[in-house]
């Protein structure tokens, strides 16, 4: 056998002990959540695929549903998992109005007890703007040393065919002790939007941001360095019919967050919306 043929052989059975060490991770995750949810809320009486708690309802996972639990396994800390609960009072998927909190955990991965937990009000309500999603970001935030930050991102989108909108936001959270301690309290990583005839004619905006650890640190926290890429572009309807697009120059601009000792200040122009 050749040198190329067993590199590639190698890399194969690395990818395939990488997906089942994945697979495994989410497995414990799916396998730990309805457990965690009768620990958190002693007094939740299951009704179908769903829990009454309360005045709210949580929902177990099912396709295309906004409001329902989202778990997943920490990649950086294999041993816990990291749990979203909506608890939603209201639901109208008519009206487009829904009100509801967020609870976020920190499981042990072995036996699914609770470790941490954070209760975050009205999280989950929403009306004219709806949210769409909620998922975890686990990239490598690390704020300080030996301090990891995990992230939650919301996406939203508005209802108006004519005027687009949509917006994904993105809060850090660390773990202290007993404590889920959030350290950004909401950034707007990308928004999109836009008028038009919804045929051909009209104007779109699009921004993106990128988060990154910087070298310079404020409070003991490291500043985060914020990327952001604006972009646009027209469409209009030429002499032949034809429906055409000409894009402009993104524009770029970075924006650098501080740790003022209890959380990183965000400029106005990246709070997202109420």
């Amino acid at each position: 056998m050749n040198h190329a043929r067993l590199t590639q052989l190698l890399c194969i059975a690395g990818l395939l002990l990488a997906t089942q060490t994945i697979h495994a991770a989410e497995d414990a995750c799916t396998a730990q959540m309805e457990g965690a949810i009768k620990r958190a809320y002693p007094a939740a009486k299951r009704l179908g695929r769903s829990y009454k708690i309360d005045d709210a309802r949580v929902h177990l996972p099912e396709a295309f549903n906004p409001h329902a639990v989202v778990c997943r396994t920490w990649p950086a800390h294999p041993e816990l998992v990291l749990m979203a609960v909506p608890l939603m009072r209201q639901e109208d998927t008519e009206a487009g109005t829904n009100e509801g909190d967020l609870d976020l955990f920190v499981l042990d991965t072995s036996n699914g007890s609770i470790r941490q937990r954070l209760h975050l009000p009205a999280r989950m309500s929403d009306d004219a703007v709806r949210i769409r999603s909620v998922t975890f970001d686990t990239a490598r935030y690390v704020v300080a040393p030996g301090q990891l930050a995990f992230g939650v991102r919301i996406a939203k989108e508005g209802s108006s065919r004519p005027n687009p909108f949509n917006e994904t936001d993105l809060w850090l959270y660390t773990v202290q002790g007993a404590q889920l301690k959030p350290v950004l309290n909401g950034v707007i990583v990308e928004t999109g939007g836009g008028e038009w005839d919804t045929n051909c004619a009209g104007t779109f905006e699009q921004t993106k941001r990128t988060l990154t650890m910087a070298s310079d640190t404020h409070n003991g926290y490291a500043d985060i360095a914020v990327s952001e890429i604006r972009s646009s572009s027209t469409s209009t309807v030429d002499k032949a019919g034809e429906c055409q697009t000409r894009d402009a120059k993104p524009q770029r601009t970075t924006y650098r967050l501080a740790y003022d000792g209890k959380q990183y200040v965000v400029p106005k122009a990246l709070v997202p919306l109420d």
